[in-house]
């Protein structure tokens, strides 16, 4: 928009147009709309529909049913005009905030085919001067993605707001507790699945709450890997049921997005005696690559290469082997370096390499606690 060319505007887009606008020109664009001017300490408050269609047309049918209403129900020093993206504008000045409020109830109150528990209200911070409006609007903006936060649709202040985490750990150990429950006789009780679904979520927000993209992109690597780790585990596909990833994306709270994990997790298990079939084929795998690799094998390299963690391994180990995992896999490796000492000439520092131990002196000491010899007395015993 030029500068001394006056336009109407018609949308907060075209009212927010340019940039370094000169005393009094914006004021100069509502004034030229017919839209009331005059505001001390201006703030912005943007109303926004959830509409369950994803339809393009359902949704700015929406929309503009919500711009009438709003019309019809605002007070006259306040100037009212949509986006371009489907959002309501309210200019307001700070002090009448309380009037925002009232906008919103009589909103709510009203008899008309919007479901109040659908609208969304983000508000401003207070602007010193109109010219500063752009930056009210993004804080407007940023209230309402907020509201993924919030069990149900309800004013949110920008200034309300926590910081935000710019990134988080995904809590792997939080889906290996998913995976017990999905794989266990209990997997059919809904409350223990929603408790194990809401941890999921609180670890992965407890730094602060995450970019909406980001918790999105945790859910489906939850969904992803929960699923592809059943199948893989017991080679049965029909025990899983594939969740639905493009409505996962499409819900507006995280209260919704739990509500469908829970569902999605209850729908990829559901037979007793699953749970000891597939921790006997962890505890399999396991031990086979210990034996395969037992030259580099550790705790955590096992539970990488199995798709748990290192301190769910360690516990099955416990559960299903009797033993610890080290104690597991040292017994692999003594009786590895017994057949070296006796088919080899290799020396004795040479088969602790070979074996997994870097240190001679603690494969020798390991060794004669294990076998009551050392490894020499060994080598000339045999």
């Amino acid at each position: 928009m030029k500068q001394g060319v006056m336009v109407r505007v018609h949308t907060l887009n075209d009212l927010l147009a340019g940039s370094g606008f000169e005393a009094g020109e914006m004021k100069r664009r509502l004034e030229m709309s017919g839209l009331h001017a005059y505001y001390s300490y201006p703030a912005l408050a943007l109303f926004s529909i959830s509409c369950a269609d994803s339809n393009i047309w359902s949704r700015r049918y929406a929309a503009d049913e919500l711009y009438t209403v709003i019309k019809r129900h605002g007070p006259d020093n306040m100037a009212i005009l949509p986006d371009d993206k489907g959002n309501v504008g309210v200019l307001f000045s700070w002090d009448d905030r309380d009037s925002v409020m009232d906008l919103y109830g009589s909103i709510c109150s009203q008899e008309h085919s919007i479901n109040p528990q659908t609208i969304s209200l983000g508000i401003s911070n207070p602007s010193s001067q109109l010219s500063c409006l752009h930056h009210g609007y993004e804080q407007a903006l940023f209230a309402l993605k907020h509201q993924f936060y919030q069990k149900y649709a309800q004013p949110i202040y920008f200034s309300s707001i926590p910081e935000y985490a710019t990134d988080a750990e995904y809590p792997l150990e939080r889906e290996d507790e998913l995976l017990h429950l999905l794989t266990s006789d209990s997997v059919t009780e809904y409350a223990a699945t929603r408790q194990a679904v809401e941890a999921f979520y609180g670890k992965l927000t407890s730094s602060g709450p995450l970019p909406v993209n980001k918790v999105v992109d945790a859910t489906l690597q939850l969904l992803v890997s929960l699923q592809l780790r059943v199948k893989y585990e017991l080679g049965q596909s029909h025990l899983c049921s594939t969740p639905d990833m493009t409505a996962l994306m499409q819900l507006n709270t995280l209260e919704e997005m739990t509500d469908a994990v829970c569902q999605a997790i209850q729908g990829m298990g559901g037979t007793s005696g699953v749970s000891d079939n597939l921790n006997r084929n962890l505890v399999k795998r396991a031990v086979t690559l210990m034996e395969e690799e037992y030259d580099k094998a550790s705790l955590h390299y096992v539970a990488d290469k199995v798709f748990i963690t290192p301190a769910y391994l360690s516990s099955l180990f416990k559960s299903k082997m009797g033993v610890t995992f080290i104690e597991h896999l040292t017994r692999i490796r003594i009786a590895h370096a017994k057949k070296l000492l006796k088919q080899t000439h290799l020396r004795n520092y040479e088969v602790a390499e070979r074996v997994g131990y870097q240190d001679s002196r603690y494969f020798s000491q390991i060794f004669k606690k294990k076998v009551g010899l050392s490894p020499s007395e060994f080598r000339d015993a045999n």
